[in-house]
């Protein structure tokens, strides 16, 4: 049985205050029936990704493979949300060139959650930014294993001293889940923070991002 209705008209937050379930699903429920106007069951299929992978947000953050799991290999939903997330995080980088970065945390973290949350090996990042904290550069410093990616320090600091960055927030996902750090993750995060304290950059936070959750090593009082 077919469940295809008439869109639904939600009213989705983009930035500031919370999002609810409801609000969710009738946004995923409208861009199904967007790029897909075909889709048998949209409400289904929202509902699925839903149950899957908890919000919107992650839904529009998880890999392709994962996608297909849920709405089938032959369907055009998961490549087009991928487009639809690749959209989002460049609309997103736009806007954080453009503000203080560090100004409000959760959405640091949920861009970073939509970067690399659903990544299947682990990554390296570092945002770069300037003396108000803004966002210079966003670089992929690493890649690897599912619970390694390689980091070289210097190289940090030699990008950092390139692009003129006061501050660094740097950034990794834990494939496995778990978003707590490590001892080698806390050893070396003070490694990078140490080499840039002599080169007169400050290592400002380290956040970890895995299964839908994040560690700040500011907040964990890690870093001061």
């Amino acid at each position: 049985m077919s469940d295809h209705k008439p869109p639904v008209p939600a009213s989705v937050p983009l930035g500031g205050g919370s999002i609810s379930r409801a609000q969710d699903h009738a946004f995923l429920h409208r861009l199904i029936r967007t790029l897909d106007t075909a889709h048998p069951a949209p409400d289904r299929l929202a509902a699925s990704l839903l149950a899957r992978f908890g919000s919107a947000g992650m839904a529009l953050s998880a890999h392709v493979g994962g996608l297909d799991e849920v709405a089938g290999r032959e369907a055009l939903v998961p490549p087009l949300l991928a487009v639809a997330r690749e959209a989002a995080l460049r609309l997103y980088r736009g806007r954080v060139r453009r503000t203080d970065v560090l100004a409000g945390r959760k959405g640091l973290e949920a861009y970073l959650q939509a970067c690399m949350g659903h990544e299947v090996v682990e990554q390296f990042r570092v945002l770069f930014l300037d003396g108000a904290c803004h966002l210079l550069a966003d670089d992929l410093m690493g890649t690897g294993t599912v619970n390694h990616s390689p980091v070289y320090p210097r190289e940090i600091m030699r990008r950092a001293l390139q692009l003129g960055a006061e501050k660094l927030v740097l950034a990794h996902n834990h494939p496995a889940g778990r978003p707590e750090p490590s001892g080698a993750d806390i050893e070396m995060t003070m490694r990078i923070a140490q080499i840039g304290k002599m080169m007169g950059v400050v290592v400002h936070d380290h956040i970890i991002v895995g299964n839908g959750r994040t560690h700040s090593f500011r907040a964990m009082g890690l870093i001061a």
